[in-house]
């Protein structure tokens, strides 16, 4: 229990030094060690602690209930600067979004299909590219399926794939 509530003492002073914590609560740096170290404060320290964070008796005590008693967190300037970054991100990226409609999905040909039903690289190919309503070069080399009828199944695809990469490239260029 008392690793808990070391827990929620460091949450509620947001993770600030022993230092930092003394001077808020106006008690010595040594006794707040103790806290630190596992011993339970004396019930004004616990409403002093309270009071100082805003935080909940019950949620520093055992946890339970909201963290914060009935109101938010004292919150310094820079994390509400933070904040309100975060908040005027947030409606960008909304805005954004509110803009994009689904375009759907788009059909992938199916090397593997055309290849069962041809088992021609020269036609896979063409038709490939005929798919993505582009030409297919009449003048590319035969390079990459040299020994095809030796080829597995997958080196086949393979084949075509590396053939279509270097075709793309060399076309876009």
């Amino acid at each position: 229990m008392n690793d808990e509530f070391i827990l929620r003492l460091r949450k509620a002073f947001d993770n600030a030094s022993m230092a930092v914590v003394a001077r808020r609560l106006g008690i010595p740096h040594a006794t707040v060690r103790n806290y630190y170290q596992g011993r339970l404060p004396a019930p004004e320290v616990l409403i002093k602690i309270a009071t100082e964070t805003g935080v909940s008796l019950n949620w520093l005590l055992i946890g339970t209930g909201d963290m914060y008693a009935g109101q938010s967190p004292p919150v310094g300037l820079g994390k509400f600067i933070e904040a309100k970054i975060a908040e005027m991100i947030d409606q960008r990226i909304a805005a954004l979004e509110s803009g994009v409609t689904d375009l759907g999905t788009i059909d992938e040909f199916d090397v593997e299909a055309a290849l069962a039903a041809l088992d021609d690289p020269q036609q896979v190919m063409s038709d490939w590219f005929a798919f993505e309503k582009r030409e297919y070069p009449k003048d590319f080399g035969v390079v990459f399926f040299r020994g095809w009828e030796s080829f597995s199944a997958e080196e086949k695809i393979a084949a075509i794939n590396d053939a279509k990469r270097v075709l793309d490239r060399s076309l876009a260029d």
